[in-house]
């Protein structure tokens, strides 16, 4: 049961406000200005490397240099609601994970088979063409990139800031809703759409269940890594 939650949002929060308002300023930067930036530079190609690591590269250190010092100095891990890490964690996320993939697969199927009948043929997304022509050298900091900083740097942003600013003022589903639809938004995937707006749900559901941000990051890691390993071994597609 989702009892946790009652009890756990507060609109008069200093650590959640200024979570959410970093937040925010994090992805403006990461996801607006920095591409801005690189083409007015004129920036025609990048290293696939720095396009993966560049978010997670921004985001931790300035969620840890700034919350370092909001409220009581420290303390990082507790303002970031990665508290009781249980192994119960580990097995709830791997079996969410399973769970949600099996369940987004029939959907994505329907969706894309509904695109194909229409006549729109999307791009599949940057990442997947990335690791598919990635060199070995730097294949290995890719997937560690996608597999680990991306799920700690993207919970904490939506589940634990975002999520958790929106909640008491706007109730606990339109706020999961709003904060699912940034989530897919920001990957800049059509393609992908409707899977990354129901992981956010998945993701949002098992943190508020445990109340520890832990397993949303578990779920959302073995999540990245059932993906990579598809798309490494499938073969691909014209």
């Amino acid at each position: 049961m989702l009892i946790w939650q009652k009890n756990s949002f507060k609109l008069k929060d200093e650590i959640t406000n200024v979570g959410f308002a970093l937040s925010l300023t994090l992805i403006m930067i990461v996801f607006f200005i920095v591409p801005v930036i690189i083409a007015v530079l004129g920036f025609k190609e990048i290293h696939p490397l720095i396009m993966v690591l560049m978010p997670s590269a921004i985001i931790i250190p300035g969620l840890c240099m700034i919350m370092y010092f909001v409220g009581r100095p420290g303390r990082l891990l507790r303002k970031f609601k990665m508290i009781d890490l249980h192994r119960n964690h580990i097995s709830f996320g791997f079996i969410g994970a399973i769970v949600a993939l099996i369940g987004i697969a029939n959907i994505m199927y329907i969706y894309l088979g509904i695109l194909k009948k229409i006549g729109v043929k999307l791009e599949k997304p940057v990442v997947e063409e990335i690791l598919k022509n990635s060199e070995p050298n730097s294949l290995w900091i890719i997937i560690f990139a996608v597999i680990v900083l991306a799920p700690i740097s993207e919970e904490i942003i939506f589940r634990r800031f975002i999520f958790g600013f929106l909640a008491p003022r706007c109730g606990l589903i339109i706020a999961m809703v709003i904060t699912a639809a940034l989530f897919a938004a920001i990957h800049m995937s059509l393609y992908s759409l409707p899977a990354l707006f129901l992981l956010g749900i998945a993701f949002q559901l098992i943190y508020l269940k445990f109340g520890s941000i832990y397993p949303a990051i578990i779920m959302h890691a073995f999540n990245n890594a059932i993906a990579v390993t598809l798309i490494l071994l499938l073969p691909q597609q014209a």
